[in-house]
């Protein structure tokens, strides 16, 4: 026989745990032969050598004690038949098999146990360990769950892991300036005169569009497509007039922007048209037509192959500015 029970000593053929007596989990080498497991006074022993701390027999003399680490292993002879075996789980009257036990170490000092007598203590440095049976709960001998493998620490770790994505995400798509990623957003223009949105109580959105629409109609006399009004050549409009606004009321100018990072990816033939006058008469439909009339008949800068346009308008007082963007595509 060349395997037995680590924990009942019932020997077994093959290394093929758990035990078919008490069902422990590990097998260790021994020599136990078939006659060893007779009944009677003249059943055969084996030679063990067991601890003299924990108790733990072992097949050979190969200190230390693998349960406590203990130097000491002292031999005996013991008898192997049907009263040492214990009963397999389940199989007593009450079909319940107590809790296992060990042996640990405990620190007099902080209480730490340790599963060898190896001091000095591993939290506290304390010399003196002492030793003590444990017994083993249920829930010992169980995997963790996922709960409870959520310490604190790995909840901070994916917290940060999940803001940096969250800050490369956002990034990538330009809705934060992040350092490191290309930047394509035009500018603002600051301390502009004047207002953006109304003037004289007149709505400069309905300005913008009747003057495309303006635009529209003497592009479709000239026989040329119409225009696709894009709202990142608006943005660009926007800037080129604002910075024409600030300079004429004296403020000073903005910084130049790189045409070549913010225009549309389709966008060539890059052109800018700036015009001004009154804001008329308060009909928005009627003060953008007076702007394109304004135009030359064969502006080939306007009325030529253009396929995509951007329009800003901008108060100041009773007067106009107007600025359009525009590139073919």
């Amino acid at each position: 026989m060349e395997w037995r029970c680590e924990w009942c000593g019932k020997p077994h053929e093959e290394d093929d745990p758990p035990c078919d007596n008490c069902g422990h989990g590990s097998f260790e080498r021994a020599v136990v032969r078939r006659t060893d497991l007779g009944d009677g006074p003249g059943a055969d022993t084996t030679t063990v050598w067991e601890c003299t701390e924990c108790g733990r027999e072992h097949p050979k003399n190969a200190p230390p004690c693998s349960r406590c680490n203990n130097p000491t292993l002292e031999r005996q002879q013991k008898r192997v038949d049907e009263s040492n075996l214990t009963e397999r789980p389940g199989s007593s009257a009450t079909g319940t098999v107590e809790a296992d036990t060990t042996t640990v170490w405990v620190c007099t000092e902080c209480g730490r146990e340790h599963p060898k007598n190896a001091p000095p203590c591993s939290r506290c440095n304390n010399p003196t360990l002492e030793r003590q049976q444990k017994q083993i709960a249920d829930s010992e001998l169980t995997a963790p769950g996922y709960r409870e493998l959520l310490t604190p620490r790995y909840v901070a770790a994916f917290g940060v892991v999940l803001a940096l994505v969250c800050v490369f995400a956002l990034g990538t798509t330009g809705i934060v300036d992040v350092p490191g990623f290309p930047d394509d957003s035009v500018p603002e223009v600051d301390g502009v005169p004047g207002n953006e949105t109304t003037a004289a109580g007149v709505s400069l959105a309905a300005v913008e569009q009747g003057y495309l629409d303006a635009v529209a109609d003497r592009r479709a006399d000239e026989g040329v497509g119409t225009l696709d009004r894009r709202s990142r050549l608006d943005e660009i409009a926007r800037y080129y007039n604002q910075r024409r606004v600030k300079s004429a009321a004296g403020a000073g100018g903005a910084t130049d922007i790189d045409l070549g990072a913010v225009l549309p990816g389709d966008c060539s033939e890059f052109g800018v048209r700036t015009l001004s006058g009154p804001l008329g008469d308060g009909n928005p439909g009627e003060t953008g037509a007076r702007l394109v009339a304004a135009i030359g008949e064969d502006d080939p800068q306007l009325f030529g192959e253009l396929s995509l346009t951007g329009v800003d308008a901008h108060g100041v007082g009773d007067t106009l500015y107007l600025t359009q963007a525009f590139c073919t595509t």
